[in-house]
């Protein structure tokens, strides 16, 4: 899986929800293996924020890059641009599976 970017206040930040940015956003919340397929249902704001930093902790590992934001920078971030936390809960569900596009099989010749 590769990273996508995160466009916050017309700034872009790389962004993977893989197993790692899962991994550590379970560690940093206590959260479960069985309960991360609920991701999203009654997350608290503070939940929300981790998870997107992790994401976007990630996106910057894979991009090999240091991560120079924090989980307040960011909150900082998305009280100028609310939509940025819908952005990137697309982005989640893009990368966990959730819009997969209808594949179509090759005609056969």
């Amino acid at each position: 899986m590769t990273y996508k970017f995160l466009e916050i206040n017309d700034k872009k930040y790389p962004i993977k929800f893989g197993f790692n940015a899962l991994r550590k956003y379970s560690a940093k919340t206590k959260t479960s293996l069985s309960d991360l397929d609920k991701l999203g249902a009654n997350m608290t704001l503070d939940g929300a924020l981790i998870l997107i930093y992790c994401g976007i902790e990630d996106g910057y590992r894979a991009a090999n890059q240091d991560c120079k934001i924090s989980v307040d920078d960011l909150a900082d971030l998305i009280d100028t641009d609310y939509d940025a936390i819908a952005k990137a809960m697309t982005i989640l569900s893009d990368q966990m599976g959730g819009s997969k596009g209808k594949k179509t099989k090759a005609k056969k010749k």
